[in-house]
């Protein structure tokens, strides 16, 4: 079971009110100031609610959200995990029965500079001939974020220490695509297939 929910967060309240939102969400929004980032905070809870509710509407809301020591965010629902990002506009979660890692993007310009700092050989080889840098830098920087979301490690795993292109391929399933100027990357680590069954929702106050 793969599912990914997303939405488009401009209609959504940036104070939380009358959202049933976890204690650790809440407390992630006493510390965001700009509304935007308030909104896709909002916006990906909302995601990861719907989300377990369509999994098994008997299921408790809020769950305790806890973080591991790489700063993950987890849940003691046994056999369930979820992966939650957001990116302008958009927020949205992943739903998985296998650990899982999710990542959006909007489109971003390609920067050298990240390009020589965080990218395998591999990837800089790519870039290299690339006719389409923006396009490629955010694809592939949407597939090595989903890597170490999945593993749980994030950027305690050097960037540049792993590559999402070529030969060998790391052990993990991955999918990508892009919807309205976004990338959505997800990786499940040991899987045959990453591809998810799509939600497209409205949200708003």
């Amino acid at each position: 079971m793969l599912r990914l929910y997303y939405t488009d967060v401009s209609a959504i309240r940036d104070d939380g009110e009358g959202y049933a939102l976890s204690e650790y969400r809440r407390e992630k929004l006493s510390k965001q100031r700009l509304p935007e980032s308030r909104r896709q905070s909002v916006g990906a809870e909302l995601m990861l609610q719907k989300a377990l509710y369509d999994f098994d509407p008997r299921l408790p809301w809020p769950p305790e959200i806890m973080v591991n020591k790489y700063g993950k965010p987890e849940w003691k629902l046994e056999g369930l995990y979820f992966s939650c990002s957001h990116s302008g506009r958009i927020a949205a979660c992943a739903l998985s029965d296998r650990p899982v890692g999710l990542d959006v993007q909007e489109l971003t310009d390609c920067r050298d500079s990240l390009v020589c700092r965080f990218f395998a050989p591999e990837e800089r080889a790519l870039i290299a001939r690339s006719t389409d840098r923006d396009r490629d830098f955010t694809r592939i920087w949407t597939l090595k974020e989903s890597w170490i979301k999945a593993i749980g490690t994030g950027l305690s795993t050097p960037l540049e220490s792993f590559s999402v292109v070529g030969e060998p391929r790391l052990d993990a399933a991955f999918w990508h695509t892009e919807r309205d100027g976004y990338h959505f990357a997800i990786c499940v680590p040991g899987a045959e297939s990453a591809e998810p069954e799509i939600h497209s929702l409205t949200t708003g106050h």
